[in-house]
């Protein structure tokens, strides 16, 4: 009636795991995953950025050109005014280049 049970019974019990669960593997960590996800994100942005770069070079072009036919036409006027009319046109550019002047 009383059996004593054999000892390596016992430790087998003892020692052996309550199921047969065991680590993901290293390829589907949700650190991989993260990663993976951000990586994506970032390339998306890079490429949307280049678009947007690539869809205002026409319009920077023409900012350009309008550049320049102003400063042509402002140094021909500057060139055929007076002192007094130089000097207000003179004070004005200042303190607009002062007010569009891009930031360090």
């Amino acid at each position: 009636m009383n059996a004593k049970p054999d000892p390596s019974e016992l430790l087998k019990r003892k020692f052996e795991p309550i199921s047969d669960w065991k680590p993901a593997g290293q390829s589907s960590s949700a650190g991989e995953v993260l990663k993976s996800f951000f990586q994506e994100t970032l390339e998306e942005a890079q490429k949307r950025g280049e678009s947007f770069g690539k869809a205002l070079e026409p319009f920077t072009e023409d900012a350009k050109t309008k550049i320049r036919d102003l400063a042509a036409f402002l140094e021909e006027a500057a060139g055929t005014s007076s002192k007094e009319a130089r000097s207000f046109l003179a004070k004005t550019l200042e303190s607009l280049a002062g007010k569009i002047k891009p930031g360090d």
